[in-house]
């Protein structure tokens, strides 16, 4: 059960009511992540100009797929896994990739294993490559502004993961029967487990 509630549309501000039946007339769905940010109005907003934008850059949908997936593992984002399960299986993703993914493999389409490598590299550097590691992902044949998209990418997961993990906010229904066979770093689970499963807790 969530610990924060999403916002109730009957009470919000006719601005946040607005901005969200827009996004959800666009996706189909009422995506409960969304009605958990409008609790802040400024984020809400950060998140529908990030969304929009990016969905017109370097990037393709599913090069944004393969970086929302392994930020939302490496997040233990209890929520937007099986979102992201959700969104890449539309996107085209075979689940041997989504997979490998989720487990920290490499995936096995090569543009997909270059932009998890290049995902990686920017978490664990947070930006600071080497002039090396530089060279070898242009020379691979990614571009600065994949580079640049790609950690837009990440700011607009980090504010998703870190959203949900805070609300603990509950699965939509649409989302309650996707899974694959894995397991979220910082999970206490020796075992590979099935999703939806709830976040850690701390404090």
């Amino acid at each position: 059960m969530a610990r924060i509630d999403p916002v109730d549309s009957s009470k919000a501000p006719g601005d946040v009511v607005t901005a969200l039946n827009g996004l959800f007339e666009e996706w189909g769905e009422r995506w409960r992540v969304v009605e958990t940010i409008a609790n802040s109005p400024a984020l809400l907003d950060m998140f529908i100009a990030v969304h929009a934008r990016l969905r017109n850059c370097s990037l393709s949908d599913d090069d944004r797929e393969v970086i929302d997936l392994w930020l939302a593992k490496a997040n233990g984002c209890h929520y937007c896994v099986p979102a992201h399960i959700f969104a890449s299986r539309y996107a085209g993703l075979p689940d041997s990739d989504i997979s490998a993914i989720l487990d920290g493999k490499d995936p096995e389409d090569p543009r997909r294993r270059l932009i998890l490598k290049a995902t990686k590299a920017l978490q664990e550097a947070k930006g600071g490559l080497s002039d090396g590691a530089l060279k070898r992902f242009l020379a691979d044949g990614l571009t600065q502004e994949n580079l640049f998209d790609i950690i837009g990418e990440i700011a607009h997961c980090t504010m998703t993961n870190y959203s949900n993990r805070l609300a603990q906010t509950d699965l939509d229904d649409f989302l309650k029967d996707v899974s694959v066979e894995t397991t979220p770093i910082g999970q206490p689970s020796p075992e590979k487990t099935r999703y939806p499963i709830r976040p850690p807790k701390y404090g």
